[in-house]
């Protein structure tokens, strides 16, 4: 299974029982699809960078979960056809390989010159 990450901004007009219930229908299409559910960072109510749709704030969550592409897929729509979801997004959370680096020669150039 791949690890993944997803960040949802909510709506700031939502109460605390909206936030509970969204963070638990979430969790339940990443666990009931078979995935792995191991963090979430709530960010609480903060301002966005720019206005969308005359909304200046939003509640910022971000879910850890280990699974494969039919549950981002499930997670991604969902997330499209919920009212009290301002954005989303959802990346693969594997780190980067360290990047090919070719071996340095010890000889001189000089001495590979004269080859």
């Amino acid at each position: 299974m791949k690890k993944y990450e997803c960040a949802v901004v909510l709506i700031p007009s939502l109460g605390t029982e909206g936030l509970e219930s969204a963070t638990k229908k979430y969790t339940e299409i990443i666990t009931s699809n078979g995935g792995a559910f191991t963090e979430l960072n709530d960010w609480g109510k903060r301002s966005l960078a720019y206005e969308i749709n005359y909304i200046k704030e939003g509640y910022y969550h971000f879910y850890r979960f280990e699974g494969g592409k039919d549950i981002v897929d499930e997670l991604d729509r969902q997330l499209k056809i919920d009212e009290n979801v301002i954005r989303h997004m959802i990346v693969r959370d594997d780190p980067k390989p360290p990047p090919h680096v070719k071996p340095v020669s010890k000889e001189p150039a000089a001495a590979k010159e004269r080859e």
